[in-house]
């Protein structure tokens, strides 16, 4: 991918992350903090290593992975899918932060993931945020939209929307 490519999708991604920010009641999701603007540590490993973007402002999406090539740190399911492609590997042993508890770190192909919901996306238009249950991702697609899926089905659409800006260029 050439240096031009990389700073679109930059763009793109923070164009569409402005968010307003600020404490949520449990009654108003919509108000979750993402990015966080002063981020207490949940990593230590704190760029991303597709994109440089500091994943402590971004926990609520990141990510960590094994390949051959060694263990990854992502700021999202995007950039892990665009560094699988670079690497030409396949994401192994791959951890998602849990939205509403970035501190928790899941098992990627336990979670259930809310794909396009009204949740900004991380380096892409269309959100994919993991839940560690089925109950919370079904309760948070009612009310914020999108839809569920296992993770195959977010890292897909993360794929799609790789493939489709590719194409388009």
């Amino acid at each position: 991918m050439n240096r031009r490519t990389v700073l679109k999708y930059l763009a793109a991604g923070f164009a569409c992350l402005l968010w307003p920010t600020g404490s949520r009641s449990a009654a108003d999701k919509t108000a979750i903090e993402h990015p966080f603007k002063e981020p207490p540590e949940y990593t230590k490993h704190v760029r991303c290593d597709n994109c440089g973007m500091d994943r402590n402002k971004w926990a609520r999406t990141r990510y960590s992975f094994d390949s051959p090539h060694g263990e990854f740190h992502t700021c999202s399911i995007h950039c892990l899918a665009v560094l699988s492609i670079k690497l030409k590997t396949v994401p192994r042993n791959v951890k998602a932060a849990e939205y509403f508890h970035p501190e928790n770190m899941l098992d990627a192909e336990k979670a259930l993931y809310v794909i396009g919901s009204s949740a900004p996306g991380t380096m892409t238009m269309s959100s994919k945020i993991a839940f560690s249950s089925r109950e919370e991702a079904e309760a948070y697609s009612r009310e914020q939209g999108g839809r569920t899926a296992g993770f195959d089905g977010a890292m897909n659409a993360a794929m799609n929307e790789i493939n489709r800006h590719m194409k388009s260029h």
